[in-house]
């Protein structure tokens, strides 16, 4: 005889929750799929039933099953995954968008990529994609000027 896998607790907002998300055509895909899987398994489908239904393996609905179990419908988003951590925050962009303002270094008359990558010890592709991302191009100069004098198609009206 199968064992009878147990079915989880779901509160009154949950199911409503559930429902939403099987019925939304906004949603993650994924989060469908899990939503699809946990309502099946509240209905009293036996796991074998629902992967064949939803088309994946026993153990996703089992660790889905799991999930809900521990921690509801926030169990059913994705947890966070580890990573490389960033080298540069939002301080380093903070630094780079001031040094952009101050004066340009001796010898030079604005700012250009490898001499901001080093005076701010960074490397050259790390401060461009900072600029990029901010929409500064230091070899654009905007910039304007007003003349006082006049052009010479105007003619002088005395």
């Amino acid at each position: 005889m199968a064992r009878k896998a147990p079915i989880p607790y779901c509160s009154e907002s949950d199911w409503q929750t559930l429902y939403e998300w099987v019925n939304s055509r906004s949603m993650e895909c994924r989060l469908v799929e899990r939503a699809r899987i946990i309502k099946k398994l509240l209905a009293g489908e036996q796991v074998q039933k629902v992967a064949r239904d939803i088309g994946t393996s026993q153990n996703t609905v089992i660790e889905w099953r799991k999930r809900f179990i521990t921690s509801g419908i926030k169990g059913l988003y994705d947890l966070p995954r580890t990573g490389k951590p960033p080298k540069y925050d939002k301080e380093f962009r903070t630094r780079v968008l001031k040094t952009v303002e101050l004066p340009s270094p001796k010898g030079q008359s604005k700012w250009d990529g490898p001499s901001l990558s080093r005076y701010l010890g960074a490397s050259d592709d790390t401060v461009w994609r900072v600029l990029r991302k901010e929409g500064i191009c230091l070899a654009r100069q905007r910039s304007w000027c007003v003349s006082t004098t006049r052009s010479l198609g105007q003619k002088r009206l005395i």
